[in-house]
C-alpha cells in the first residue's frame, strides 16, 4: 500500500507538471530562476528534514557525490522542458515525456539489468507508433509538415532515462530518501546559479514582477513530495517500476492541459494517447515474459 501512495503521488505530480511549466513560460519565467529557487527550496527542506530524523552522524559522506551527479542529469532534462513548454502544447509535451519507460527498458536491456520480452518490443512499436502520428498530425494534419519543437522535445525522455537509471542503480546503500534528496536538490540548484547570473541576473528588467514567484513556493512543496516519492520508489522498486508511474500522468496531463489551455485537442491527438496506453500496458505486462534472460540476472533493477 505504501508503494501504491507514492506510485499515485508521483504520476499525479509529473500529470501537472507539463500545465504548471505552461504556466511558468507564460508570466515569463526565467528557466534558471525555477531551477535555482525551487532546488536550493527543496533541498533545504529535505536536509533539515534528514537532520531531524538522522542528526549529523546520519549522514553518508558518499551522498553529496550522489546527489551532484544526479542533478547533473536531471538539470538538463528538466531545464529543456521548462524551456520547450513555451513552443509545445502540455497535451503534447506529456504524450512525448511518456516515451521514458521505453528508453529506460531499452537502456537496461542495453545493460543486461531487464529481461528481453516481445510484449515489451511490441510495446515499444506502438509508443514510437503514437509519437509518429502525433508529429505528424500537429501542422498541416496529415500533409508531411512537422512541427520542429515537438521533435526536439524527444531528447527529453532519453535524458530523464538516463537520469533514472542512475539514480536507482547507483543508489548510497544506507543512505535514507531525506539525505539523497537533500543532495541532489541543493547540487541542482546550486549548479544552475552561475547560468543564472549571466542569462537572467537579479533585478533584469525581463524579470517577472516579484508576486509572480509565489507559484515558485507552490512548486517547491509539490516537488518535495515528487522527490520524495521518486527516490523511495527508485531504490526500494527500481528505475523501470517507478517510470510506470505515467499510467498515472499522462491522461492527467492530457486531461488538465486540454481543460486549461489549447492543447490542440483533435482526434489525432485521442489516438495517439489511445496508442500510448496499450503500450504502457504491453510495456508492464512484459515484465515477466521474457524470451531471453539477462547477462546478469541478479543485476534485474526491479
Amino acid at each position: 500500500m505504501r508503494h501504491l501512495l507514492w506510485f499515485l503521488a508521483l504520476g499525479l505530480f509529473w500529470g501537472i507538471s507539463p500545465s504548471l511549466y505552461k504556466h511558468l513560460s507564460e508570466i515569463k519565467m526565467p528557466v534558471t530562476h525555477t531551477v535555482v529557487i525551487t532546488g536550493i527550496g527543496v533541498g533545504l527542506i529535505m536536509f533539515a528534514s534528514a537532520l531531524w530524523r538522522d542528526g549529523w552522524r546520519g549522514l553518508d559522506p558518499r551522498v553529496p557525490a550522489y546527489g551532484t551527479v544526479c542533478a547533473f542529469l536531471m538539470n538538463i532534462p528538466f531545464a529543456l522542458n521548462l524551456y520547450l513548454a513555451s513552443h509545445v502544447p502540455p497535451t503534447e509535451l506529456a504524450i512525448i515525456i511518456t516515451l521514458s519507460p521505453f528508453f529506460s527498458y531499452l537502456l537496461a536491456l542495453a545493460l543486461g539489468r531487464e529481461n528481453t520480452s516481445i510484449f515489451r518490443l511490441i510495446a515499444i512499436v506502438f509508443g514510437f507508433a503514437s509519437t509518429l502520428i502525433l508529429i505528424l498530425t500537429r501542422e498541416g494534419n496529415v500533409e508531411g509538415k512537422v512541427s520542429w519543437w515537438l521533435i526536439a522535445s524527444l531528447a527529453i525522455p532519453i535524458l530523464y532515462a538516463a537520469y533514472n537509471h542512475y539514480a536507482s542503480a547507483h543508489w548510497p546503500d544506507g543512505t535514507n530518501v531525506m539525505q539523497a534528496g537533500a543532495a541532489e536538490s541543493l547540487a541542482s540548484g546550486l549548479l544552475m546559479v552561475p547560468v543564472l547570473l549571466i542569462l537572467a541576473p537579479p533585478g533584469a528588467a525581463s524579470n517577472p514582477a516579484i508576486p509572480l514567484y509565489w507559484i515558485l513556493a507552490a512548486v517547491t512543496l509539490m516537488w518535495v513530495v515528487e522527490r520524495m516519492a521518486f527516490f523511495t520508489l527508485s531504490n526500494e522498486k527500481g528505475a523501470v517500476y517507478t517510470v510506470q508511474a505515467t499510467y498515472v500522468s499522462t491522461p492527467t496531463a492530457v486531461a488538465i492541459g486540454a481543460f486549461f489551455f489549447d492543447g490542440g485537442t483533435d482526434i489525432w491527438l485521442w489516438i495517439s494517447l489511445a496508442l500510448l496506453m496499450v503500450a504502457l500496458w504491453l510495456n508492464n505486462t512484459g515484465r515477466d515474459t521474457a524470451i531471453i534472460a539477462p547477462a546478469n540476472p541478479e543485476s534485474h533493477a526491479g
